[in-house]
């Protein structure tokens, strides 16, 4: 009876634990949809779940094909589809641990491919439709504001499975993120940047692969209601190192704008279907397709 006892307030306890506060810290520093979503659920302990497809061209969308737009060394050039899920856990208000992983699947929706290039079709046959483990992480995320601008700060520790990057020698991504949005004085418009450093480490020797790579994104965002919200950002100052380089030497990475609308289901599921393009060489051929999804359980 005593353990019946004790095991029914250990339940009540976590229960209570684990119910967001009408008042929380976190939605009281951070107001943006997007960021909130990405940032997790209220709760203690929550699922955190994302699910991303990588299309091809907006001019043939059937393509197995990913055009590297940018030319990054480390872009996936092929169609991909991930599904991760997670477990987090907020230690404080404003700081929580996330460690997840899931599935990777290449081309799930072809069966060939169309391409002169050697080293994309050998990809591809290595590839295609084959479901793998997709990099399991540990995530910190640490929620502040700045005056009035909103910042949320993330270290992401990666051990790279996806059979795309696995397969040139990629093995571990050092990830920091440092995300700030200002809403201008209750508008719906808001403006901000994202600043971005990730490190590699490899498996075996490649150098035609990149180590580092440094991005500066500006954004801006509209909300056009309490649903749907229209978003751009620029990868504008993006700068990666290859290992054949020597250590001073790096290749600014071609400047591209992306286009997409977001979708608040609730506070904490945001859908975000978007395009990538080349703002100087606007063409069909060399804009992407993507689908993004933010899902927090609990």
């Amino acid at each position: 009876m005593i353990k019946i006892i004790f095991f029914q307030l250990l339940l009540v306890n976590f229960l209570w634990a684990s119910k967001p506060s009408a008042s929380d810290k976190a939605d009281q520093l951070i107001t943006n949809r997007r960021l909130r979503a990405d940032s997790g659920s209220l709760s203690v302990w929550s699922v955190s779940s994302s699910f991303n497809y990588q299309g091809g061209s907006l001019s043939d969308p059937k393509d197995a094909k990913r055009p590297n737009i940018v030319n990054g060394a480390d872009a996936l050039t092929l169609q991909n589809l991930t599904g991760d899920i997670g477990v987090r856990y907020r230690l404080t208000p404003v700081l929580s641990l996330t460690g997840s992983t899931g599935l990777f699947m290449t081309t799930p929706f072809h069966d060939s491919i169309d391409t002169e290039s050697a080293k994309l079709r050998k990809n591809f046959e290595a590839n295609h439709q084959k479901l793998t483990l997709n990099d399991p992480l540990l995530r910190m995320t640490y929620l502040s504001k700045i005056s009035v601008v909103q910042a949320v700060s993330n270290i992401k520790l990666t051990l790279i499975t996806n059979n795309q990057q696995k397969l040139d020698g990629y093995l571990w991504s050092y990830y920091f993120s440092q995300n700030f949005m200002h809403q201008v004085n209750e508008t719906p418009f808001s403006y901000g940047v994202n600043l971005t450093a990730q490190l590699y480490s490899f498996s075996r020797e490649n150098d035609d692969l990149t180590d580092r790579v440094f991005g500066v994104y500006p954004a801006f965002e509209y909300e056009l209601n309490d649903r749907f919200n229209f978003r751009t950002a620029f990868g504008t100052f993006v700068y990666q190192h290859l290992r054949s380089s020597d250590s001073y030497t790096y290749e600014k990475r071609t400047v591209y704008q992306s286009l997409g609308v977001g979708i608040s289901i609730t506070r904490d599921i945001f859908l975000y279907p978007n395009l990538q393009y080349i703002p100087s060489d606007i063409r069909s051929d060399r804009t992407n397709l993507a689908l993004n999804a933010n899902i927090n359980l609990f």
